[in-house]
């Protein structure tokens, strides 16, 4: 790159695609300044997909998951802890940057920020129903701090009720079944992980959590929750009428996108932030990566957001490489990586490529040396995704077959 030392560019955003975005313009040679805020949390960047399996478990510590710093060859960086994006200014091409304050410190009004470029990365946080946060004993789990308030009540081997059955919850389900603890599963639907995979994948899970012990409620959802005091324990009703109590509760009841700050900035904000398919947005000098990027994708035809690990590291380069396509007067090619997330639980490792969503045939085999269930989903005749458990080579044989034949028809897939 050159010719950006006078140049600023914004990384919003302090878990994996901002990480990356940081480390991708280091990499690429940019020699200007670089405003990374990372958000409210106050701490180094680290694993995420950790939280719900081995740092709960008590495997790895927190310096084990912290991704590695930046190695600044070249760039001029300045790190904004504890501080958030609080305001879009588009007219003026600056972002309001807001601190939190300690105890006995004056509150501030924010600094604005000029760019030249500005990345979002701010991807989601927890969805809480109303009345549910701030309990006492009643969790969710989307950041390291949340993780270490769960795991330090593990010690007084509590009785654990996790809501909701997605990827969170069912792992989170796993690890703390792992711990040895009591653990009753809350399922929106009829099957764990069921609107992921589909009904024979979800039937294998089910049974893979009633084979290690945890007890489940299917066709349930949580109408109230209630605590008695900061130690009792939290009364759990339901919408059939029953209840239970619980001395933890975790809510895995999916996220949010992290995006109203951009408000009044012209952009897209229908679902996450709006971009074409080289992830710029309306203005031509932001751009988006990660969970909070919702964009046309050329394989399969149709606008998508992408919540897994590997998909925000992915995306944060292609940004990038967009942005200096654009610095370079070239344009930038479309962002078309197939999407791929794995979640492990009691040993077994699920994993899934492609986009399902809208597909008109399914087809359930065996794969792998243990023979567990390997689907296969299409759609018009053509294979869209594929899942399986324990079967890593089968999976990235499907991921190389979807990637070349969307490659070889793009936009088959649109409707």
């Amino acid at each position: 790159m050159v010719g950006n030392t006078s140049k600023t560019i914004v990384v919003a955003g302090g878990s994996l695609a901002g990480h990356t975005v940081v480390t991708e313009l280091d990499r690429r040679g940019f020699t200007g300044e670089v405003v990374w805020v990372r958000g409210p949390e106050g701490t180094a960047p680290y694993s995420r997909p950790a939280l719900s399996k081995e740092l709960i478990q008590g495997k790895v510590t927190r310096d084990e998951i912290r991704l590695p710093a930046p190695k600044e060859h070249g760039l001029r960086l300045r790190i904004a802890d504890r501080a958030v994006c609080a305001r879009l200014d588009p007219d003026a091409d600056r972002v309001l940057i807001t601190r939190e304050t300690g105890a006995g410190e004056e509150p501030s009004d924010g600094e604005w920020i000029p760019f030249d470029a500005l990345f979002v990365c701010t991807g989601m946080r927890a969805r809480v129903p109303q009345g549910f946060a701030g309990l006492p004993g009643v969790h969710c789990l989307r950041t390291l701090a949340d993780a270490e308030r769960i795991r330090e009540r593990l010690a007084g081997r509590p009785r654990t009720v996790v809501v909701g059955a997605g990827l969170v919850g069912s792992e989170m389900a796993a690890s703390l079944r792992s711990c040895g603890l009591p653990v009753e599963l809350v399922v929106q639907g009829r099957l764990p992980m069921e609107p992921v995979f589909d009904a024979e994948l979800g039937r294998f899970c089910l049974d893979q959590h009633h084979a290690h012990g945890v007890t489940t409620r299917l066709l349930t959802t949580v109408t109230g929750l209630s605590a008695a005091g900061p130690d009792g324990p939290v009364v759990l009703t339901f919408d059939d009428g029953g209840e239970t109590t619980a001395d933890l509760v975790v809510l895995g009841l999916g996220a949010v996108t992290a995006c109203d700050w951009l408000r009044g900035g012209g952009l897209d904000l229908s679902d996450g932030l709006g971009c074409d398919e080289a992830l710029r947005t309306a203005r031509p000098n932001i751009f988006a990566a990660g969970d909070v990027a919702n964009w046309r994708h050329p394989l399969f035809g149709r606008r998508m957001r992408v919540e897994h690990w590997s998909n925000a590291s992915a995306q944060a380069r292609h940004a990038v490489e967009s942005w200096q396509a654009g610095q370079e007067g070239r344009e930038p090619s479309a962002f078309a990586d197939v999407p791929y997330f794995w979640s492990d639980q009691y040993g077994l490792k699920y994993q899934m490529v492609g986009h399902a969503r809208g597909y008109d045939e399914v087809r359930v085999e065996t794969a792998g040396a243990a023979g567990y269930p390997f689907a296969t989903y299409f759609r018009e005749g053509r294979v869209v995704a594929a899942a399986g458990v324990n079967a890593p080579r089968a999976v990235m044989r499907m991921k190389a077959r979807i990637q070349s034949e969307g490659m070889t028809s793009q936009g088959a897939y649109a409707t």
